[in-house]
């Protein structure tokens, strides 16, 4: 298998129980904090202190579509299953997102061993 392979199976492991953590959301417990439960998970995986542009943006979006579910599984709001059920599939859109983000930005950080063969050229 690939390292390229290997990497992405990896990732899409980990962001598996934050995926299963919108599948199930409810919104009927008040002890519930989707975006900040999802937010710390990202954070831990890819490190609080990465100022990536594009890790930073695809957390943002994350963390607006948790919010957007958030706001319609209130359990003191009409709730609306088609809305839900929207509103759940755009916080996965955004967890695959936020994957091939994570994905690019790790395989970035890799550093790619060298045989120092081909660049130097040999002193007579």
């Amino acid at each position: 298998m690939s390292s390229d392979t290997v990497l992405r199976q990896e990732i899409r492991y980990s962001l598996g129980y934050i995926r299963s953590m919108i599948d199930s959301y409810s919104g009927l417990y008040s002890g519930e904090n989707l975006a900040r439960d999802v937010l710390r998970f990202c954070d831990e995986m890819t490190g609080a202190e990465t100022s990536h542009p594009r890790l930073q943006e695809a957390k943002r979006l994350v963390e607006d579509r948790c919010r957007r579910l958030v706001q319609d599984t209130d359990r003191f709001a009409l709730r609306d299953p088609t809305a839900i059920a929207a509103s759940r599939a755009q916080a996965i859109a955004a967890i695959d997102m936020l994957q091939d983000v994570v994905f690019e930005w790790r395989k970035a950080r890799v550093t790619v061993p060298s045989s120092g063969g081909l660049l130097r050229r040999k002193s007579l």
